[in-house]
């Protein structure tokens, strides 16, 4: 066996190996942990659970919404309906190994709505920079509701004050159109692309991060309510550190690219996050979130993928007609450049050459030199086949 098939064979191992690692480890530590769930008041609350499905199928509806924003500011409008859908459809793609090939798609299918590939890619990247920089901001933030912060005396608190207040302030200043600019050409030339120009304000950006922060506000209401619906006696105080571990969670599991969509990387983030922030609760029902909050957002991508593609069926079909009508206007145009001069050209043109070749018979006949004469019959000049001095 060649090294080439052992290298892939060993990453087709890693990639999905490792989140069935990842969720037997889980399964040992709730094995472990059990006597502890069960001394606790345990229970499953169906309409929190439902209102956290809820909340993360918002949070889904408004990613397409703010990239929707994104290609507005870069001066392309898609309609509604188009965004939501090329969006929902092409994030479902993330699943499949390699974290890329969302965007591959959506670049290719925004551009039948006339959106070149140079600003399809620059919308993206502006959308997911915002959306990683702001789920770090989001999180620097919920750090300040951890317990050890109420201890600001403490070298424990003082780390977490400071660390929080740079996180922010490298964000906002990361986020300035000329160092994010930068950035964004910096990594184009590793990867051997043409820079992009970023036509975007810094209260452009610093809008469309706002947006972000809304996002995951209403994503870590809704696993927030997972909890809730698992642990009747979690505190209010864990709402902001809900938001702060799954902003965080979500990047770290965007960020990984050996697994679809990060499986194992981000529920072994909120797991350990939760573990840490919120000691008062069992660490075994952090794993248990873990794993539920994928699902449940999971089945929320599924939800809105479907109505989105079912929704957007007509605007398809649409799109395909408008296609082959241009596909048919373009051959049948192709076709009529290629096409031999009319009979009407033909038979004017032997008769021109029939009229000078008698006039040059009859100035030879007497003696005369022969003499070009203009016919009055038109002549079709011939420029690829077209008939620009033709007239019917």
């Amino acid at each position: 066996m060649s090294r080439a098939i052992l290298i892939r064979w060993a990453k087709v191992l890693v990639r999905f190996g490792l989140p069935v690692l990842v969720l037997v480890f889980f399964a040992i530590q709730v094995k472990n942990n059990w006597s502890a769930l069960a001394s606790h008041r345990f229970e499953w609350n169906p309409v929190l659970l439902g209102l956290a499905f809820l909340g993360f199928v918002l949070q889904e509806l408004s990613f397409g919404l703010i990239w929707k924003n994104v290609l507005a500011r870069l001066g392309y409008h898609l309609p509604l309906g188009a965004s939501l859908r090329i969006y929902l459809a092409s994030e479902f793609v993330r699943y499949i190994p390699g974290n890329v090939w969302h965007v591959l798609t959506r670049i290719l299918w925004v551009g039948k709505y006339g959106v070149p590939r140079s600003m399809a890619f620059t919308s993206m990247v502006v959308e997911l920079v915002t959306k990683l920089a702001t789920g770090a901001f989001v999180f620097a933030l919920s750090l300040l509701f951890w317990s050890d912060v109420h201890a600001l005396g403490s070298s424990q608190g003082l780390f977490f004050l400071a660390f929080s207040a740079v996180a922010v302030l490298a964000v906002l200043v990361g986020l300035h159109p000329r160092i994010l600019g930068g950035l964004l050409n910096l990594a184009l030339r590793l990867l051997r692309r043409e820079p992009v120009r970023l036509a975007l304000r810094y209260r452009d950006i610093l809008l469309i991060s706002f947006f972000w922060c809304l996002s995951w506000l209403v994503a870590g209401l809704g696993f927030y309510l997972l909890v809730l619906a698992l642990w009747p006696a979690t505190p209010l105080v864990a709402l902001p550190i809900c938001v702060g571990i799954y902003a965080l969670g979500w990047d770290i599991g965007f960020i990984s690219f050996i697994t679809p969509s990060g499986l194992g990387f981000r529920e072994g983030a909120i797991a350990l996050l939760f573990s840490f922030s919120l000691p008062v609760l069992p660490a075994a029902l952090g794993y248990v979130l873990a794993l539920l909050s994928r699902l449940v957002s999971t089945l929320a991508e599924l939800l809105c993928v479907s109505v989105a593609y079912l929704g957007g069926l007509h605007q398809v079909r649409q799109i395909r007609a408008e296609q082959a009508q241009r596909q048919g206007e373009q051959r049948r145009a192709e076709a009529s450049d290629k096409q031999p001069a009319l009979p009407e050209q033909a038979g004017a043109l032997s008769q021109t050459g029939e009229a000078t070749a008698a006039r040059e018979a009859q100035a030879e006949s007497a003696g005369r030199p022969p003499q070009t004469v203009t016919s009055d019959a038109p002549v079709a000049s011939y420029e690829g086949g077209g008939g620009k001095g033709y007239e019917g």
